[in-house]
């Protein structure tokens, strides 16, 4: 038979880990719309340095901004997650995940 001391640090330690694991996709996903930002900037300067615009890298600029907003979308979604799970454990002011994870603000 489990005791209650021992399922309670169970139940603490499962809340602790869901909780991480919204956190450390958010942290991946904010990394990667940084890496496409600095990519779509850099082709972007390249595009309009170049004359006349190289079909490959007008195809490359599309994929990139696709996947951009795709990667942004999926960062929204876990954010959003993120504060249904805070609201399910009491927490119901959520300014601070809004200043650490910032997603508006990554924009190209």
């Amino acid at each position: 038979m489990i005791d209650k001391e021992s399922l309670d640090q169970e139940l603490i330690r499962e809340i602790a880990s869901v909780g991480g694991e919204y956190g450390s996709r958010l942290e991946r996903l904010i990394g990667d719309l940084n890496r496409l930002r600095r990519s779509l900037l850099y082709l972007r300067r390249r595009l309009e340095r170049e004359r006349g615009t190289p079909l490959y890298s007008m195809r490359l600029l599309i994929r990139l901004r696709r996947r951009f907003e795709d990667k942004k979308k999926e960062a929204l979604e876990v954010r959003k997650y993120l504060i249904i799970y805070r609201e399910a454990l009491g927490l119901l002011k959520h300014e601070e995940v809004f200043e650490v994870y910032n997603i508006e603000a990554i924009d190209v």
